[in-house]
C-alpha cells in the first residue's frame, strides 16, 4: 500500500521530533557548529581580505577598481557610457612639490571631481571641496607641514613645479584660501592638496603657452564587478576601438588596475597549486561538519530503526521514511542554521581585530565584511552538508524490513564467535563493543584523528617558516641608509652624501660597511639583438617592436640598449651570491671586469640563461656626456611634429670601454637602483666605475652590519633618531624591521590556523561524546542484563573507560600514521607556494595530544555513566521495552 498523504508524513516528522527532544538538541547543536564553523571562516576570511584590500588602497591612494590614463573629454564620455562601467571620477595633476617638508612624503596637486575625491580617501571632514578660483582643500598633516592652523578660511602658501607626471614645466608659488580638511592617512603614498577647476585650467593655460602639451586627465572608474577587473578594462577599450599598448598612438587609451583588489593580485597569481589548496581546503571544512551530523543521524536512526519498521508494517513507503528523515532534519535546520549564523559572525567579528592586531596592518583598518556571501554561503554550504549527512541514514531507514527492525541491535554483522573458557575479560568486552559498529567507531575515531592530524600540519607549517630566508630576501645587511628619493625608486641627482655616510659611521659600530654607488651619466651596453627584443617584447607589439629595432644604432648583430650600473666598494662584494664565475678580478686595480646582475627565482634558479652573456665574454659600453633625440630623417633635433618612427638617439662625447664579464651574480635587491628596465643591470668596482665614467659614481645608499645585538640595538636608536621628523633628509632600513614582519606574519597563521584546529578539534570531541551517550543509550537494556547477571557498577563503568581509551588511543595512531603520509606531501606543495618555507617533519604535536587524549578518554565515559546509571537496573529494562 502506497500512503500519498504529505500531510500525514509531516505529522509523523513533526511527533517523530518532538518524542526525542533531548536528541534533537544535540542535532541543532551539530548543526549550529556545523553552520557556525562555515559562518566564522567566511566571516574570518572575508573581513581580513577586506582589511587587507583597505591597508592595499590606502597604501596605493584610492580605492577605484582602474584607470584609463590620459583620456580626452571625448574619450571620457564615451568610456563613461559603457555598461561594464559603473561609475568614473576624473582628475587632473597639475603640479608637484617634493622638496622641503614634503621630501619624505610628496604632495601632489590636482583638480579632482566628487567621485575621484571619494575614492581617493580625500573628501573633507571639516568644510568643502573647492569650487572656484584659488580655493584649496587638503589634510591636516599638510597644513601643519606647511605651518598652518587647520581653520576654514586660513590663507595657504604653496609651492611647486608645474607637472602632470609627463612634462614638467617650472617653478609656481600661491596663496590659497582654505575651504576644507580631513586628518592625514599615514599610510597614503602622497598628500593631496585639492585645487578648482578653474584654477587647473588657469594653471594649464600658462603652462601651453611655454609650449607643453594640455595637461592629462586620468578617469578613475568603478566596473561592474570587482573581479576581473583588467579583462573589462581591456573590453572597454577593444569595444570602443581604442588601444591600450601604447603611449604614442592618439587612439590608444592605457589602463591600470588597482593593485590593491586582491582579486586582480590573484588573477596574476593564480597557479593548480594554489587551487587545489583551497578546494582541499573546502573540502576538509565540508568533511567537518559532515562527519559532526552524519555521526548523530546515524546513531538517531539506529535508535528509531524498529518505529520505522513499525512504519512500514502499516504500508510507509521507503521514499516517504527517506522523507521523514529528510523533513526532521530541515525542520532542525530552521534552528541551528540561524543560531550558528549569529554565533559564526559574532565570533568572526571578534577574532578579526585579533588576527589584525597580530600583523602589520594594525587595527586602524580593521574591516568587519557584511558580505552577503557570508551568510549565503554558509546557509548552503550547511543545508548541503546536512542533506548529505542525513542521506545515508535515510537510505538505511527504508531498507531495513520490519521483521529485521523489531531485532535491530546497534551491532554490524560480524563472524561467528568463538567460545571462551578462560572468562570475559573488561578490556576485551570493551574492544568487541567497539567492533559491534565499525562505520560508527571509524567516524569518530577519524574526526578526532583529523583534529590532530591539523594540528601537527600547523605547527610543521609555521615551524617551517624560515626566517633567515625572509629577512635575507628582504634586507641584505642590518641597515640600509639613504635618502627617500632611493627608497621611493626615483632617480636622482644626489642621494646620501659623503659627509653623512661619515656621521653615520662615527656614531655606530659596524663590523662591516661600505657605499652603493649609482653612475649617473648616459651609459649604454651594446648587448645582442634577440636579448633586447626578450626586453622590449613585454612593451610593445610585433610590428612596434621590429619598427623598434630598426631605429636602434646596430654594430653587426649587436644593438646598443640600456643598462644601470652599480658600483660597489670592494667591502660589498661579500653580499653578492654568485651564480657562475669569479668576482675576484673586480678586486683586482685598474681591472676591466664587470660582473652582470642575473634574476633567479625564489629557489635560486635562473630561468633564461640565453639571455644573458657568457662569463669571459668581452662586452662593449660605450659612454656619454649628453644624449638627444634627433630626427633621422634631417639630422636635425627632433620637434613635436616629427613622428616615432624617426626618433633616434644622439650621443655627444661617446666613448667605448670593453669590459670582461668576470661573473653572473644576483644583486640583493635592497642594495639595487630598486627599479627595473630595458637591458642588463651591471656591477662595477667603484675605482672602475669612477675612472670610466669619468667621475660620475656618486653615493647611492650606505649600509652596514653590527658585530652583536647590544651593538644593533645601539644603532637602531640612533638612526631612529636621526631619521626621525619630517624634515629629515634620510630614511633607513633594519633587519629588526623585517624580523617584526616575519613574526607578525608568522603569528597570524599560527593564530588562524590555531582557530581552526579548535572548531575541528571540537568537532571530534562532539563526536565522541555523542558516541558514547548513544552507546550507552542504546544499550541500557544490555548494560541492565549485566547487571542482572551480577556484573557490578564499577566494572560497567570501567569497561566504558576502556571503551574510550580505545577509541583516544586509535585516534592518535590513525593521526600519526596520516601524518607520516601526508606530511611530506604538503610539505612539497607548501613550498612551492612560500618560497621562504622549509619543510620539516614533526610528530611533536601528535605525541603531545597523547596525555589530553588519555584524560578525555576517561573523563567523558565517567561523566555519561554517572548520568546514565541513576535509574536502578529494573527501571531500565522496563525503560528499554
Amino acid at each position: 500500500m502506497n500512503v500519498k498523504n504529505r500531510k500525514c508524513i509531516r505529522k509523523l516528522s513533526l511527533k517523530s521530533l518532538y518524542a526525542n527532544r533531548r536528541r534533537n538538541l544535540i542535532a541543532i547543536f551539530a548543526i549550529a557548529l556545523t553552520t557556525l564553523l562555515f559562518t566564522s571562516m567566511f566571516t574570518i576570511v572575508l573581513s581580513l581580505n577586506a582589511s587587507y584590500e583597505t591597508y592595499q588602497f590606502r597604501q596605493v591612494g584610492g580605492y577605484a577598481h582602474g584607470t584609463f590614463k590620459d583620456v580626452s573629454p571625448e574619450q571620457a564620455e564615451r568610456i563613461a557610457a559603457h555598461p561594464k562601467v559603473k561609475a568614473t571620477g576624473a582628475r587632473k595633476v597639475i603640479g608637484i612639490t617634493a622638496e622641503g617638508v614634503f621630501a619624505k612624503t610628496p604632495a601632489e596637486i590636482s583638480y579632482m571631481d566628487a567621485n575621484c575625491t571619494k575614492w581617493s580617501y580625500a573628501t573633507p571632514t571639516t568644510g568643502r571641496m573647492p569650487e572656484s578660483g584659488k580655493e584649496v582643500a587638503m589634510d591636516t598633516a599638510a597644513l601643519q607641514l606647511l605651518g598652518v592652523t587647520p581653520e576654514l578660511g586660513a590663507e595657504v602658501t604653496v609651492s611647486y613645479s608645474i607637472t602632470d607626471k609627463d612634462q614638467t614645466a617650472f617653478a609656481v608659488t600661491d596663496t590659497f584660501t582654505l575651504v576644507g580638511y580631513w586628518d592625514y592617512d599615514e599610510l597614503m603614498p602622497v598628500h593631496y592638496i585639492n585645487i578648482s577647476r578653474d584654477y587647473a585650467d588657469d594653471i594649464e593655460a600658462q603652462a601651453v603657452k611655454t609650449g607643453l602639451q594640455p595637461f592629462r586627465t586620468d578617469l578613475n572608474v568603478m566596473m561592474a564587478s570587482g573581479t576581473n577587473i583588467q579583462g573589462q578594462m581591456e573590453q572597454v577599450d577593444t569595444d570602443l576601438g581604442y588601444t591600450w599598448d601604447s603611449y604614442t598612438d592618439p587612439n590608444s587609451v592605457r589602463i591600470g588596475v588597482n593593485w590593491g583588489y586582491t582579486s586582480s593580485q590573484l588573477e596574476s597569481q593564480l597557479d593548480p597549486e594554489l587551487m587545489v589548496a583551497i578546494a582541499a581546503f573546502l573540502l576538509l571544512v565540508i568533511f567537518t561538519g559532515y562527519l559532526i551530523i552524519y555521526n548523530i543521524f546515524q546513531i538517531s536512526v539506529a535508535g528509531d530503526i524498529r518505529f520505522y519498521g513499525l512504519l512500514k508494517t502499516i504500508g510507509t513507503t521507503p521514499r516517504q521514511l527517506k522523507r521523514i528523515i529528510r523533513q526532521q532534519a530541515l525542520l532542525l535546520c530552521l534552528i541551528g542554521i540561524p543560531a550558528g549564523l549569529l554565533l559564526g559572525y559574532g565570533i568572526g567579528a571578534v577574532l578579526v581585530p585579533v588576527v589584525l592586531r597580530s600583523t602589520q596592518l594594525e587595527v586602524g583598518i580593521t574591516t568587519i565584511s557584511t558580505s552577503p556571501v557570508i551568510f549565503v554561503g554558509s546557509v548552503l554550504f550547511a543545508l548541503l552538508t546536512v542533506l548529505l549527512s542525513c542521506s545515508k541514514p535515510g537510505k538505511m531507514a527504508a531498507r531495513v524490513s520490519p521483521v529485521e527492525a523489531t531485532k535491530y541491535t546497534d551491532a554490524m554483522q560480524t563472524k561467528k564467535k568463538q567460545r571462551s573458557t578462560r572468562g570475559a575479560k573488561l578490556h576485551q568486552m570493551a574492544f568487541a563493543n567497539l567492533g559491534r559498529n565499525k562505520k560508527k567507531t571509524v567516524l569518530v575515531v577519524v574526526s578526532l584523528a583529523l583534529s590532530v592530524t591539523l594540528f601537527n600540519a600547523l605547527c610543521a607549517f609555521v615551524g617551517g617558516f624560515s626566517m633567515e630566508k625572509y629577512v635575507s630576501f628582504t634586507t641584505c645587511a642590518d641597515f640600509i641608509v639613504s635618502t627617500p628619493d632611493y627608497f621611493r625608486y626615483n632617480p636622482a641627482d644626489e642621494f646620501i652624501t659623503p659627509e653623512q655616510i661619515e656621521e653615520i659611521a662615527a656614531n655606530t659600530k659596524p663590523s662591516l660597511s661600505g657605499t652603493g654607488y649609482a653612475v649617473r651619466k648616459p651609459v649604454y651596453l651594446w648587448m645582442t639583438e634577440d636579448a633586447l627584443r626578450q626586453d622590449y617584447a613585454r612593451y610593445e607589439s610585433a610590428e612596434q617592436l621590429d619598427s623598434h629595432m630598426s631605429r636602434m644604432e646596430h654594430r653587426g648583430d649587436m644593438v646598443m640598449g640600456d643598462t644601470r650600473i652599480e658600483a660597489l666598494d670592494n667591502s660589498l662584494f661579500d653580499k653578492l651570491q654568485v651564480f657562475d664565475g669569479d668576482i675576484s678580478p673586480m678586486l683586482e686595480p685598474n681591472n676591466n671586469a664587470i660582473a652582470i646582475a642575473v634574476s633567479l627565482d625564489d629557489y635560486g634558479n635562473l630561468p633564461n640563461p640565453e639571455y644573458y652573456p657568457k662569463v669571459g665574454d668581452t662586452i662593449t659600453a660605450t659612454y656619454a656626456d649628453d644624449v638627444k633625440y634627433i630626427d633621422s630623417r634631417t639630422g636635425e633635433l627632433r620637434t613635436e611634429d616629427t613622428p616615432e618612427e624617426y626618433f633616434q638617439e644622439k650621443l655627444y662625447g661617446a666613448r667605448d670601454v670593453e669590459y670582461t664579464v668576470c661573473a653572473l651574480v644576483e644583486l640583493p635587491y635592497s642594495m639595487s637602483y630598486r627599479y627595473g628596465g630595458i637591458g642588463y643591470e651591471t656591477v662595477l668596482s667603484v675605482d672602475t666605475a669612477q675612472r670610466d665614467s669619468g667621475g660620475a659614481a656618486i653615493p647611492m645608499l650606505y649600509l652596514f652590519d653590527t658585530a652583536d645585538e647590544a651593538d644593533e640595538t645601539e644603532a637602531e636608536q640612533y638612526l631612529s633618531k636621526l631619521t626621525a621628523g619630517e624634515f629629515s633628509p634620510l630614511m633607513y632600513e633594519s633587519k629588526a624591521t623585517a624580523r617584526s614582519e616575519f613574526a607578525q606574519f608568522r603569528q597570524m597563521f599560527l593564530l588562524v590556523g590555531g582557530i581552526l584546529c579548535a572548531i575541528i578539534g571540537l568537532v571530534g570531541l562532539l563526536n565522541f561524546f555523542n558516541a558514547m551517550m548513544t552507546g550507552i543509550l542504546s544499550r541500557r537494556r544490555e548494560f541492565a542484563v549485566l547487571q542482572a547477571v551480577g556484573m557490578t557498577n564499577r566494572q560497567l563503568k570501567t569497561m566504558l573507560i576502556y571503551e574510550g581509551l580505545f577509541y583516544a588511543m586509535s585516534s592518535v595512531a590513525v593521526a600519526f600514521i596520516l601524518s607520516l603520509a601526508v606530511g611530506p606531501l604538503a610539505g612539497k606543495m607548501l613550498g612551492s607556494m612560500f618560497w621562504f618555507f622549509e619543510y620539516r617533519f614533526t610528530i611533536l604535536p601528535v605525541l603531545l595530544t597523547i596525555p589530553v587524549f588519555l584524560l578525555l578518554g576517561w573523563l567523558i565515559p565517567c561523566m555519561m555513566y554517572d548520568n546514565a546509571a541513576k535509574c536502578s537496573v529494573v527501571e531500565q529494562l522496563r525503560d528499554a521495552q
